[in-house]
């Protein structure tokens, strides 16, 4: 019952210094103003927890696993086993039936037991399984949903974007030719073309698309911005539309942004040990400047967002952490003070900048360094004692340096800030199914031998694009993989001091151990993360052997 509602949840954050004594008392009083909610519910309201967090504590406090629900996993069938309303009252999914057994999703193994289910499914042998409470209650909606197809445009609308969505998009174009829309899907960095909607349903369709977007549907001739939100599988998206008037008519992008995206593991992202290691070692450091290089798609926010959520956990309760982007696309709304820079009315970085050093921050995240007055204040909020982080448009992590002084900065008291350089690319990774042993890999071995992993045999292999395959539909990837060049400048500032040329950072990096983006590459591509092609698309290379 509510009444009995236990606190080891809290507890069980407290210990891994996910919060506070203090945060978890204030959770406990909160709770205690209406005990008809779960404890759960009320870590989650005030941000001391994400659902998945919870849900694999739960899972694991009753020693049952995580459901993996996915459009792959989900049997409709076995889902409507159930009514949809006693289904959503019971916080009940039925997903699967295997071998006789039928796997159930449920928020809370103590509210809905062992003993209910097997009176819910007489004649089952039902396997408890735990998730998070809106994931549950999403996949019900998506289970039940009319397969008729969609019977409005908003409801076709609807029906892209959750498709997109599905297929790992990072962007949806609705693209007007002369007599229909094409629309297409970038996956993978790749732009993939997937249907043609016919020119009369044309009109409604983008229409639908610029109310989701809440932007004026009388404006056809200029061009607009919108935003708005979807939950997809339990997931929540973040959407970022964009119009644009074209000859055939109005042009429109919506950016997909799962908002779980950059709270991920360095692992997660692809990085070996050794660059996780430096990462981290920058994390720790008191104060100094950060910078992160790459062309626009290289995930620079993305792996920014990733440091601040890995900063040490004893340390995050104790830091005033501020972000400012262009606009906030992954929100982190346990420990981060995040806010909107917007040029249109004035609110630019180095504007807002003035006031967040006001604020007494000790870790400020300025999304991109657009010009002098942006990189001076930055610069100078690093010389006052805080930790800055922010990004550059450069080829690789020594062009920062290059770029910083070229656009004003004084070299002495950059080279007294200037803590770490980084450049990132994203490449695709090839698809399990796919692979298969590189054409040319002896030539690899021996070319990039110095380059590869001495504790790992290599395995140079391509990715076979065409076949039917259900993962990658036939692309030969599925997915992306970081290559990563960390260039740690502390004990260089003599040479930054100097303008000293870039082959004398690079020798002094190398003395250390350094790596450039290509030979990251090629050492993954020589673990089989990636392949070589993708490497030499990305990353300028020393000579090409493809």
């Amino acid at each position: 019952m509510a009444s009995l509602e236990p606190f080891w949840l809290g507890q069980a954050l407290l210990e891994a210094g996910a919060i506070t004594g203090e945060q978890l008392a204030s959770a406990r009083q909160l709770w205690r103003q209406n005990p008809r909610q779960s404890f759960a519910s009320v870590l989650e309201f005030l941000g001391l927890a994400g659902p998945r967090e919870l849900a694999g504590l739960t899972a694991d406090h009753h020693g049952l696993p995580l459901a993996g629900l996915s459009e792959q996993t989900l049997d409709r069938a076995a889902v409507r086993l159930l009514p949809l309303a006693t289904a959503r009252q019971k916080c009940l999914l039925p997903y699967r039936q295997s071998e006789g057994r039928l796997h159930l999703a449920v928020e809370d193994p103590a509210a809905y037991t062992v003993q209910q289910a097997r009176r819910d499914f007489p004649g089952c042998e039902v396997c408890l399984h735990v998730a998070p409470r809106r994931e549950i209650l999403a996949w019900l909606e998506e289970a039940w949903r009319d397969p008729g197809g969609p019977a409005n445009a908003n409801e076709a609308f609807a029906a892209l974007v959750r498709a997109a969505a599905a297929e790992r998009a990072t962007d949806l174009h609705l693209e007007p030719r002369e007599n229909s829309l094409e629309v297409r899907q970038r996956i993978d960095g790749r732009l993939v073309h997937r249907s043609y909607v016919a020119a009369d349903l044309r009109e409604p369709l983008l229409q639908a698309a610029k109310l989701a977007g809440r932007m004026d549907i009388a404006e056809r001739r200029l061009p607009q911005d919108g935003q708005g939100s979807l939950l997809v599988g339990g997931r929540h998206y973040h959407l970022r539309f964009s119009s644009l008037p074209a000859v055939a008519g109005e042009s429109i992008v919506i950016r997909i942004i799962d908002e779980q995206a950059g709270l991920r593991s360095f692992a997660d992202m692809g990085l070996l040990p050794a660059d996780e290691a430096q990462l981290r070692a920058l994390l720790e450091l008191p104060n100094g400047l950060v910078y992160v290089t790459g062309p626009t798609g290289s995930g620079k926010t993305t792996l920014l967002h990733s440091m601040l959520h890995n900063l040490p956990a004893s340390r995050r309760h104790q830091l005033k952490i501020i972000t400012l982007e262009d606009p906030v696309e992954i929100r982190h709304p346990r420990y981060f003070l995040q806010i909107n820079v917007d040029d249109r009315v004035g609110r630019t970085f180095g504007e807002v900048l003035r006031h967040v050093l006001r604020h007494d921050p000790d870790v400020v995240m300025v999304g991109e360094t657009r010009d002098r007055t942006t990189a001076e204040i930055t610069l100078r909020a690093a010389l006052a004692g805080r930790l800055c982080f922010s990004t550059l448009h450069t080829n690789d992590a020594l062009g920062a340096v290059a770029r910083l002084t070229d656009i004003g900065l004084d070299p002495l008291m950059l080279a007294s800030a200037l803590r770490g350089a980084i450049a990132q690319r994203l490449v695709r990774r090839p698809c399990p199914d796919c692979r298969r042993p590189h054409p040319q890999r002896d030539l690899f071995r021996q070319r990039f031998g110095a380059m590869l992993d001495p504790a790992a045999p290599a395995d140079f292999v391509a990715a076979e694009a065409g076949r039917a395959c259900p993962l990658c539909r036939g692309r030969g990837y599925h997915g992306r993989t970081t290559l990563i060049e960390v260039c740690p400048l502390g004990g260089l500032e003599r040479l930054i001091a100097e303008r000293a040329p870039a082959a004398a950072f690079q020798a002094a990096l190398r003395a250390r151990g350094g790596r450039t983006l290509f030979e990251d590459g090629a050492r993954k591509a020589g673990l089989g993360l990636t392949t070589m092609e993708e490497v030499y698309a990305a990353v300028d290379a020393p000579d090409r052997l493809l």
